[in-house]
């Protein structure tokens, strides 16, 4: 059976080289809508819901089962517990859902502001394990959530006249949706599930939800331009590199991290999406998103660099918040 270990890379590498990938997806994303034409060979709009979610999807589920082996991967499956399969396929479904509505959100907000509106789902997440959990929020954590809710609705209100705009009403149900997954997987997985199927499973179930959805909302027509020009070409490299590669590297460093160390190296996420819109889609923040930038990045860093250290597999608490809702898919 083929092996895939990052043991030998060093783990703050992995994790920041994990989120710098994670961060990637939405600027990446709008690049690739703003230059379909050019990578399909004119096809008119080849950048859809379809190619994007369904494709990606699909080629990083193939990508995993490919290396290791199809049959493993059914034992595997086949030897978890009815429990961990049922929270598995949720775990897909609202993968999928959380996907949906970050690509529908950046049609009409700009990725600045889906980058900075997605600090919100940890929180969210951090709210919800006080409550489900049983976990302590600390003075400092409270804090630090203030200042990123109070950066957040800053952002809401300020950019869109003092009325939410419906891209960012998408990126925070998106938040939502993140807080939910992140807190269905700390109740339903079991630490000793395999990571491979984990991984396999998230993307092949997100890949099918995908694909009837597409086929129900807008025909067998949607999949016409999914081999135009080069764009398959691009989707398996988006597959391979932005969701298996970073997913897999997350994981790892999770495994040999306390939760002090990886708030500290994740609280670069913002940053790293930011800086790609810059880059990727020529946006320049305005002045309300640099200060809710900073007040934000205030938040975060008080949060991550006052928590106490814990076991390495309780990592998944609150440095999973991370991945935020750009990661997920």
């Amino acid at each position: 059976m083929p092996s895939l270990s990052f043991s030998a890379i060093n783990p703050k590498l992995a994790l920041v080289i994990s989120r710098a990938l994670a961060a990637l997806r939405p600027s990446l994303i709008a690049f690739l809508v703003a230059n379909a034409m050019l990578l399909s060979g004119g096809t008119q709009t080849p950048i859809s819901f379809c190619n994007v979610l369904f494709v990606g999807n699909l080629c990083a589920a193939l990508a995993v089962g490919t290396w290791f082996g199809w049959r493993s991967l059914i034992q595997d499956w086949r030897s978890l517990d009815r429990r961990i399969q049922v929270g598995l396929f949720l775990n897909g479904g609202l993968a999928a859902l959380l996907s949906s509505l970050i690509f529908v959100g950046l049609a009409y907000t700009s990725v600045t502001n889906a980058v900075l509106l997605g600090r919100l789902g940890p929180v969210i997440y951090a709210l919800v394990g006080t409550l489900i959990l049983g976990r302590k929020i600390k003075r400092f954590e409270w804090i630090g959530f203030s200042l990123i809710i109070a950066g957040v609705l800053a952002i809401v209100l300020k950019t869109s006249n003092f009325e939410i705009n419906q891209g960012d009403l998408f990126i925070l149900l998106s938040a939502l949706v993140y807080a939910a997954s992140s807190t269905l997987g700390k109740l339903m997985l079991s630490q000793q599930t395999n990571l491979r199927i984990v991984v396999f499973s998230r993307n092949l179930i997100s890949a099918i939800i995908f694909f009837v959805i597409a086929n129900l909302v807008f025909g067998p027509e949607h999949f016409m331009d999914v081999l135009a020009g080069q764009l398959w070409i691009v989707m398996v490299v988006y597959a391979l590199i932005i969701i298996v590669l970073a997913q897999f590297l997350w994981y790892s460093a999770l495994e040999q991290l306390n939760s002090q160390t990886v708030g500290k190296w994740t609280a670069l996420s913002p940053v790293f999406g930011v800086t790609y819109a810059f880059v990727l889609n020529g946006e320049r923040p305005s002045l309300a998103q640099v200060l809710a930038f900073l007040v934000i990045m205030a938040g975060i860093c008080i949060t991550s660099f006052n928590r106490q250290s814990s076991r390495p597999m309780e990592t998944n608490e609150m440095a999973d918040g991370a991945e935020s809702c750009m990661s997920t898919s």
